[in-house]
């Protein structure tokens, strides 16, 4: 075999991947790629460019860009300072990367005289084709990567087995722009420029390592682990650590170049913070329901659960966890960067408090580690192909094609809506294990429906069985300092006014309401407005609380209702309650008063339903 024919079966099978994906963009691409999380990475750039307005002080801007183009069900994507300014929670990596091809569907659309709005035709289609370039080069990279480690054959072979047999493939066709392949091909680039470093230590590659690295932390804080790829490379014993030292303190000036080029990208986003907050540094998830749990990872749910477990649905990704031990034997100088890296992205996977990552096709916060995965995978194939053991040396080989079929499969039900992307069971699972066609009726076996908007609505099919009533009647004096001789029941009511704004709050731990998956609270108050609510507003709230931060909040505005002033009015709401982020967390409900003239509450009564067993 000549040099130019050593990598001709993996350029083809490369090829032919690329061929595949670009064809599943055509079926199963969203009608707007800018949309629900990427639209929250994307906004930077539509921001800054276009409306001169990065803290969003017309935020009416942004909400009429959601409405006109169906972005999200709501703008969940950013949440208001105390600077008046609305802060994108999501960090600028993608849009840095983006911005080429921002720029391009900017300039389109001025010429062909398009809407220059950021979120137009022109603009979806750039982005578009800028995120498949990015998936290209990550391709392109990633067959260099593994010719360095595994002959042609086994490189064809492993990269058949990452790009069509895991969750990568409907991941890449369905939404090239999610954030984990632009994670996938920042990894390949400081992978392959880890290597091309320690075999020529130019500044160059250096350089390109420091960029890669900047742009995966500033793209995802938490990968800030990708250090341990380039600082742990060709470690592997004692001496092997010696020498390390020795090479790194060689190259001392190279290593400060990269750390002031890694901080300078990371200063992109921390004068961000303090521009829209006022702070350098801060936690943008500030939603109290979603955050990192460092105590309580969910490693079973994350690897196992039928509802998104990494195993179960690509368990390819099981074989490639056990190949992980063959590069301590056949590849030791990328064992331990590949061993430290999964060990410490697993965990702050299944840190995360919504593991599940919402719609999606098994784990998608594991596809930027799939280069790494992709050499243990290798080593895998490699070494049964060299086994004296007849059964591993064809068992394996086999089983790895029968898992691409499976994969390829359980992506075309996902498409079909067959394997639902968050609300899966095991009853389910099974249900619709050979199913080609969605079917209605399985519908009831999956997890319970949640809306994307503020309304909640009980599946009239399950049946539920009501439990004790919780009523706060306002007979506790050494809880209410407000109390009237007008009252609805009892002796007592609560009165709220301009002072005092909060009726106190009924308080229930999810756990003394249901161990189950979840509940339906029903709540019906008796007020007694004073005068007219359009001009005396104030609101019935039921939310959830963690740790003093309010999650899944809903109001009833009284000022909407017709209630009659001097009598009293029944109201009600109902709430869903939503997966708490633990199980102590409390339920709360309680008036907020917004006028200026008294308003008398009582007799709030909580009623809970859950599914009967």
């Amino acid at each position: 075999m000549t040099k130019q024919d050593k990598g001709r079966l993996s350029s083809i099978v490369l090829a032919l991947s690329f061929i595949a994906i670009l064809a599943g963009t055509l079926s199963f691409s969203p009608a707007n790629i800018l949309s629900w999380d990427t639209m929250g990475y994307y906004l930077y750039l539509p921001l800054t460019f276009i409306y001169n307005d990065l803290g969003m002080k017309d935020v009416q801007v942004v909400q009429d860009l959601i409405s006109q183009y169906e972005l999200s069900g709501s703008f969940y994507q950013a949440w208001l300072a105390d600077t008046g300014y609305w802060v994108i929670k999501y960090t600028s990596g993608e849009a840095i990367l983006l911005l080429p091809f921002f720029l391009i569907g900017h300039l389109l659309t001025l010429v062909t005289g398009g809407t220059p709005d950021g979120f137009s035709i022109c603009y979806q289609y750039s982005i578009w084709a800028g995120c498949l370039c990015y998936l290209l080069f990550s391709l392109i990279l990633l067959r260099r990567i593994l010719l360095r480690f595994f002959n042609d054959r086994i490189t064809a072979f492993t990269l058949c087995c990452v790009l069509l047999g895991t969750n990568y493939y409907i991941q890449a066709a369905a939404n090239p722009a999610v954030i984990h392949l632009i994670l996938f091909f920042l990894y390949t680039l400081l992978i392959y420029a880890t290597l091309k470093w320690h075999e020529h230590p130019s500044s160059g590659w250096m350089a390109t390592i420091a960029v890669a690295a900047g742009l995966i932390i500033i793209t995802r804080p938490t990968d800030v682990i990708c250090l341990i790829i380039p600082f742990f490379y060709n470690i592997y014993s004692k001496d092997s650590f010696k020498q390390k030292v020795t090479f790194l303190n060689t190259h001392k000036w190279q290593l400060l170049m990269a750390a002031v080029i890694v901080v300078g990208i990371g200063c992109i986003q921390l004068r961000y913070w303090k521009f829209a907050t006022g702070h350098w540094l801060i936690n943008s998830y500030n939603n109290p329901g979603e955050g990192m749990d460092f105590l309580t990872p969910h490693l079973w749910q994350v690897l196992f659960s039928f509802r998104k477990g990494w195993y179960l649905y690509t368990p390819i990704m099981l074989l490639a966890t056990i190949g992980i031990y063959f590069t301590h034997k056949r590849h030791r100088e990328m064992a331990w960067p590949i061993t430290l890296f999964f060990l410490c992205n697993l965990y702050l996977v299944a840190c995360w408090s919504c593991w599940w990552y919402a719609g999606s096709f098994s784990q998608r916060a594991f596809i930027q580690s799939y280069p790494l995965m992709a050499i243990a995978l290798g080593s895998l194939i490699q070494t049964s192909a060299e086994a004296k053991w007849k059964l591993f040396r064809y068992g394996t080989p086999i089983l790895l094609g029968v898992l691409i079929l499976f994969n390829l499969f359980q992506s075309w039900q996902y498409s079909q809506r067959i394997i639902d992307p968050e609300r899966m069971t095991r009853q389910a699972y099974f249900a619709n294990f050979f199913s080609t066609k969605h079917n209605p009726q399985n519908d009831k076996l999956l997890l319970v429906h949640r809306s994307a908007d503020a309304y909640d609505v009980p599946d009239s099919s399950i049946t539920y069985r009501q439990l004790p009533p919780i009523v706060c009647d306002f007979e506790d004096t050494t809880l209410y300092k407000h109390l009237s001789d007008t009252a609805h029941s009892g002796l007592h009511s609560c009165q709220a006014d301009n002072v005092e704004i909060f009726v106190p709050a009924c308080k229930i731990p999810y756990h003394d309401i249901t161990s189950g998956e979840y509940a339906w609270i029903h709540v019906t108050a008796w007020v007694y407005p004073t005068c007219e609510m359009n001009e005396n507003p104030g609101s019935m709230v039921i939310t959830f609380n963690h740790k003093g931060g309010n999650y899944k909040y809903r109001a009833l505005d009284l000022e909407k209702l017709s209630l009659t002033p001097h009598q009293w009015n029944q109201i009600e709401m109902l709430y869903l309650t939503p997966e708490p982020r633990q199980k102590s967390d409390q339920l709360q409900v309680y008036y907020w008063h917004r006028g200026q003239q008294p308003v008398y509450v009582d007799d709030i009564r909580i009623d809970i339903q859950v599914p009967a067993k």
